[in-house]
This record gives structure tokens, sequence and C-alpha cells, in this order.
């Protein structure tokens, strides 16, 4: 049963779509009885019309003819043999198949001809069993002629199922995020913090929104004190793709916020620093050269937290997060009692931030590769709920962003900090004037031994040992040093 209600699963899946792509006025299957019929009917009518070409010709009188004359023809053999039965047809083949050796098995088509018709049903007794049986009949045919047709069709209609779905699900998630965070209202947090939400005054979530595409929609805000603008990127699961659907079983991923703040050149000290999940640190400092150059890993966040007093009652994560600064200060600087108490303390942040927070960047070296060009960078990543009801527990995270924004703008680094930082800037510049002047002598003299082999190939051997032994005196000159008169 399980099997025949599949079967007509699928049928009535390619009926649909023979039916709106072919559609008739007319029935689909006819009977060949009634076609039968009508045919006779029109031979008849024809031979009416074959006795009517003679309207001069004299009619005879047939009476008592056909009695005279039924056993004559009775008799006499009109040509055709009568139809076997059965067991006498079998009995006439094999008697053929002794006499001339092998019997040509029957042909599938020959088969299809003999079989019996089935008797035309008008349409007023077609019945709710009649369609039942016809379409079962179909699904027959069509799942044996068709499977390869059947597969794709099923294929192409998950695909198209999952995309509608899929995209309903994402934009359900934007809307929730915009109504709890984005509206331009006294009650969000971007609407206390921005003059602007989007690309004009809006009032509704779906007019603050951009989409990217089917899994990224964008923010755009503006009009905050040290801030010359924030985008907000919602990267969301591809949800409208079955095949990243599939993986997502195996490998699974989340939503993420990510919010890219440039702060104005006046609010910024030069700085490098980073908070990461420990597991994402590796790739984190790889993927960013200014990390390398400028910052370093603290070892001991905890110590640093225990020189204060406003500071000493927390306790930091160390064994989730790592903290890459480019000094001590800045570390205390960046995360204040506030932080602690409000975010990063062990017992808070495992409780309740530890499965969305991902990372805070700050940088000073931009444009960063993969954000928005802008010098001063602060950038924010966390992990969306996975129940778009629970999107409120991200309002802690949503405040420490601004609060972090508010620290870097007003506080300053201390004339030493200050002027190490500058320093250690203009090391970094002279490595790079160094690394660009190598590649540009490398680059040279590439260019030279290139154009000193393609004059060797028009030279005479002579004249090439003398254009050699000439270029290694030069180099051995160049390369000599020189005498300094005191």
């Amino acid at each position: 049963m399980a099997r025949r209600a599949s079967t007509r699963f699928v049928a009535l899946a390619a009926l649909v779509a023979f039916v709106l792509c072919h559609a008739s006025t007319g029935p689909l299957l006819g009977s060949s009885n009634h076609l039968s019929a009508v045919s006779s009917s029109s031979s008849v009518q024809r031979h009416d019309r074959a006795f009517s070409l003679f309207p001069g010709a004299e009619a005879v009188e047939l009476d008592g003819w056909e009695d005279d004359q039924a056993e004559t023809f009775a008799a006499e053999d009109d040509g055709f043999e009568e139809p076997l039965k059965d067991d006498q047809a079998g009995k006439a083949v094999g008697g053929e198949g002794k006499a001339e050796g092998k019997a040509k098995p029957a042909t599938h088509s020959a088969t299809k001809s003999q079989a019996p018709q089935k008797p035309y049903v008008p349409w007023k007794e077609r019945g709710f069993a009649y369609w039942v049986n016809l379409f079962d009949e179909f699904a027959k045919v069509v799942v044996n002629e068709h499977k390869g047709e059947l597969v794709l069709l099923v294929v192409a209609s998950l695909y198209a199922l999952n995309y509608v779905i899929g995209s309903r699900r994402n934009e359900s998630v934007v809307l929730e995020w915009a109504n709890t965070f984005g509206l331009q209202h006294e009650s969000t947090v971007y609407g206390k913090n921005f003059a602007l939400v989007g690309l004009e005054n809006k009032t509704s979530a779906s007019e603050i929104i951009f989409r990217e595409s089917q899994a990224c929609f964008k923010c755009y805000a503006t009009g905050r004190r040290y801030v010359n603008w924030v985008m907000t990127t919602l990267d969301l699961r591809k949800r409208q793709d079955l095949m990243s659907e599939l993986i997502n079983l195996v490998m699974p991923a989340k939503d993420k916020l990510v919010v890219d703040v440039s702060m104005t050149e006046s609010a910024m000290d030069p700085m490098v620093f980073a908070i990461v999940k420990k597991k994402l640190a590796k790739r984190f400092v790889s993927e960013h050269k200014d990390v390398k150059k400028y910052a370093t890993v603290v070892t001991d966040p905890q110590a640093i937290l225990n020189t204060s007093k406003s500071t000493s009652d927390y306790t930091w994560p160390r064994r989730k997060l790592v903290v890459v600064s480019e000094s001590k200060e800045l570390f205390s600087m960046l995360v204040s009692e506030a932080v602690l108490k409000n975010v990063f303390d062990s017992k808070v942040y495992l409780k309740h931030f530890e499965k969305y927070f991902e990372c805070m960047y700050v940088t000073s070296e931009g444009p960063v590769p993969g954000t928005e060009p802008t010098k001063n960078l602060l950038r924010f990543e966390f992990s969306l709920p996975s129940d778009t009801k629970k999107m409120g527990e991200l309002h802690s995270l949503m405040e420490f962003m601004f609060h972090e924004i508010d620290l870097i703008g007003s506080q300053k680094l201390s004339p030493e900090a200050s002027r190490k930082a500058q320093k250690r800037r203009k090391e970094v510049e002279a490595e790079l004037f160094k690394e660009s002047l190598a590649s540009r002598q490398e680059a040279a003299a590439r260019k030279r031994e290139e154009k000193f082999n393609k004059e060797k190939s028009s030279m005479t051997p002579a004249q090439v040992a003398k254009a050699e032994e000439k270029r290694k005196n030069k180099i051995l000159k160049k390369n000599r040093p020189k005498m300094k008169m005191k």
C-alpha cells in the first residue's frame, strides 16, 4: 500500500505539471470502443453517399434474394479465417514449430495489440472508483517509463520549496532583530544612539534593512558622537539553498551579527586590540596583519585586573577568551569595571554570553580587508540566537558595544604609551620600506638579466665571452668597498 501511495503521489505531481503546461478543453483520455463506433457510423455515411452518386440507375428487386443465396454464401470461402480460440491457437503454433523448427517468439507490440479493450464508460457514469483506477494506470505508466524525469521533477520541487521556506525564515530573523534593536525609537538601542537609522528616517522594520542576498542583510546608521557611520551586517545561514542545508546537518553553522564602526580621526589614539574566543584566536591572528605587527598575546589578563581595586574582584574567563593587545595599559582602559560586571566576568560570561560572543576587534591601522574602507575601525561579532524569541538576550552585548565606543573616544593613552605606539609604527614603516626596496631591486635585476640574455642570442661566442667578462667586472666594481678620507 505504501508503495502504491508513493507511486500515486509522484504521478500526481507529474500530472499537475503536465496539465499546467498542456491544458486542453476536451477529455485527456478517450475510449477505443467509442472511437470505433464513430468510425463505423462515418463509414455507413460514406456508403450512403456512394449510392447517391448514380441517380439514374434503376433499382433492382432483391426480394427473396437473401434467402436463396444465404446457404450459398455460407458454404463459400469469403477469404477470412475464423479466429482461433486460445487452446487451438496454442496447438497451431506448436504444430508450426515442429514443422518449421523453432517458432518465433511473440513481440511485445503484438501482445499489447491483443490486449482486450475496456468498454467505454459515459461521463455521467464515471464515479470515484473509475477515476482512481484510471489514475493508477496513469501512475504506473509514468513511473515505469519516465523515472529520470520524475527524479528531476522531485528534486526541482524540493529546491523550489526549500528556497521559499528558507528565504521566509531568514526574513523573519532579520525583522525580529530590527524590531528588537534597530527601529528608530527611544525604546531600542539603535534608536537611542543614532540620529539616523537606514538611508532615511523610517518607521517599520522592513524599511531600515536592505538586502544584499537571500542570506545577507545590512543596516546603515549614523549621527552619533565619535562615530562616522555604523554598518550592521546580518550574515545568516543559506537556508534558501538545499545543498547548504544538507551540509549544515553535518557541519552546523550559526547566524552571525557583525557590526563595523568607523571612528572619527580625532577620537581614536594609535591602538590595536582584540578579544577573541580561544578556538578562533589562531585563525584570527593569521588573518589580520596589523595584529601580527603591533600586538602581542596577553598571557595573564587576571594579573592586570588585580592591579586595580575596581577590577580585582572579578575573574577573567582565561580558558575561553584570548586577549591580544598592543600594551597592558590599553587592556586596562578598554576592559573597565562596567564591562567586567556586565559581560566578561567569568560567571556572567559562561552563563549568558559564551554562546553569543565571538570577537571584539579595535584597530587604527585600517583599512581592513573584507570591511568597509576606513582607517579607524571597531568590529564586533556576535552569534544570533537560534530561537528568534530569545533575541532580547543580546541586549547587554549591544549596550557593551556602545560603551566601548565611548571609552575609546573619551579616554586617551598616557604619553609614554602613546610614544611607544608611535615608535613602533615608525619601525614598521621602515621595515615595509626596506621590503619594498628589496622587491624593487629584485625586479630591476630580473629585467637586466632578461635584457642581457636577449642580447646574447644575437652574439658570437667570442662576443658573449667578452660581454660576460665586462658584466662581471662591473658587478665586482660595484660591490667593492669604497675608501673614505678622514
